[in-house]
């Protein structure tokens, strides 16, 4: 199996005029791997950092601010893309996600059993109860938070979300 964690970042220009893939696991990297066959130089697992958002920003501004750059793909686990849609590095409070999820068509009594639930457990109801019409949604939300909080480097974000058991893919921004 092919290791993809990388101590350091892949050179700025070694990424002309092409995309960067920010991964939150190993297995999400090979998710990605798997359905799009992008370049192991292209890869960055952020798991050494304490939230995403401090990766990414950590990532764009330190090395990648060049405009170089044209495209990311941020490849993750439900957790992180409610940090990224919500936009905030701390684990996201269920009253926010029941905000969010409200607003993308989910009806207030559905998510009553989730009420005193960890958020995590909202994850399992939207992907076997097959409401992959809301989780592209997040990924569009995402998507639409990152690339408006790096604007300034003119670089177009997709958003891929992965369920940890299945190991894949399951929604994207694309």
């Amino acid at each position: 199996m092919l290791k993809l964690h990388m101590p350091v970042l892949p050179l700025s220009e070694n990424l002309e005029n092409t995309e960067l893939v920010i991964c939150d696991s190993e297995t999400a990297s090979q998710a990605h791997i798997e359905l799009f066959r992008t370049s192991d130089n292209k890869y960055i697992i952020s798991d050494k950092f304490t939230s995403i958002l401090d990766s990414l920003s950590h990532i764009i501004n330190t090395h990648y601010s060049s405009p170089s750059l044209k495209k990311i793909h941020l490849v993750m686990g439900w957790s992180n893309i409610l940090q990224v849609s919500l936009w905030q590095a701390a684990k996201p409070a269920v009253g926010d996600i029941f905000t969010l999820l409200r607003n993308e068509g989910i009806k207030s009594e559905e998510l009553q059993p989730f009420k005193t639930s960890d958020i995590n457990d909202i994850f399992p109801w939207l992907y076997y109860g097959k409401r992959f019409d809301t989780l592209r949604r997040l990924c569009h939300i995402a998507k639409r938070k990152a690339e408006g909080n790096f604007k300034k480097y003119s670089i177009a974000v997709e958003c891929h979300i992965i369920a940890e058991d299945t190991k894949k893919i399951v929604a994207s921004s694309l």
